[in-house]
């Protein structure tokens, strides 16, 4: 008779899986709890499988070939888009720049639908799915940050030569937001958009995002502000 492993002896063998497939300790922690989610009948023994070792990790790879593909193609979106955020916004080519005026002239929602859809190439369904809304929120608030971009390109191309903030935007909020933009991280926009509309509590957003990356500090200081 085969003795099946314990879940702790499955978790560990996955991380340890995961921790050679990524080379990162942050990485191979976001794919065991998201291989966990998605696995979960099988580890308890809901679902009977001949080899549920061996189905973790295949359901592990899938997702790590996933993730790495989502960040190559939120790399190039990156490139592609950057030029364009910043000529949006007059003469300055700095990303903190055309960050700043999208924290100050979107709302929290209006701009993470924004940045999910057009620098991280995520559909309305998959956004709409992300943050827990409906598809037609998810277009509704597209298409009003696209309507209120536009507006501001044509007052500089009108000639104004600043374009002021509607919003005041803390230093803190802005490096946590273009870390989450450099590192190619759309959970942060996320997680940053909840902290702002205070739909999770502080401390449980620091916890959900990568502080090695300055992130995390960075919405504790954004919420003690």
């Amino acid at each position: 008779m085969t003795i099946k492993p314990t879940v702790d002896e499955m978790r560990f063998v996955l991380y340890r899986y995961c921790l050679s497939l990524t080379h990162s300790t942050w990485d191979a922690e976001d794919i065991v709890q998201e291989t966990c989610l998605r696995a979960l009948p099988v580890m308890n023994g809901k679902v009977e499988h001949p080899n549920p070792t061996a189905y973790l990790l295949r359901t592990a790879k899938n997702i790590s070939v996933d993730l790495m593909r989502r960040k190559q193609l939120a790399r190039r979106a990156l490139e592609r888009n950057e030029a364009v955020l910043t000529r949006l916004y007059g003469d300055s080519h700095e990303m903190e720049y055309a960050v700043r005026l999208l924290l100050s002239h979107l709302s929290p929602l209006q701009r993470t639908v924004f940045l999910l859809k057009e620098l991280f190439g995520y559909k309305a369904g998959e956004v709409a799915t992300k943050l827990s809304t409906s598809e037609g929120a998810v277009k509704a608030a597209l298409h009003r940050a696209r309507s209120a971009l536009a507006r501001l390109k044509q007052r500089e191309q009108g000639g104004a030569t600043h374009i002021g903030a509607e919003n005041p935007v803390s230093d803190s909020m802005l490096y946590a937001y273009v870390n989450a933009i450099r590192s190619a991280d759309p959970q942060a926009l996320i997680v940053l958009a909840n902290a702002e509309e205070q739909l999770i509590d502080p401390v449980q957003a620091v916890g959900q995002l990568r502080v090695s990356s300055g992130i995390g500090s960075s919405v504790s200081m954004m919420m003690a502000s």
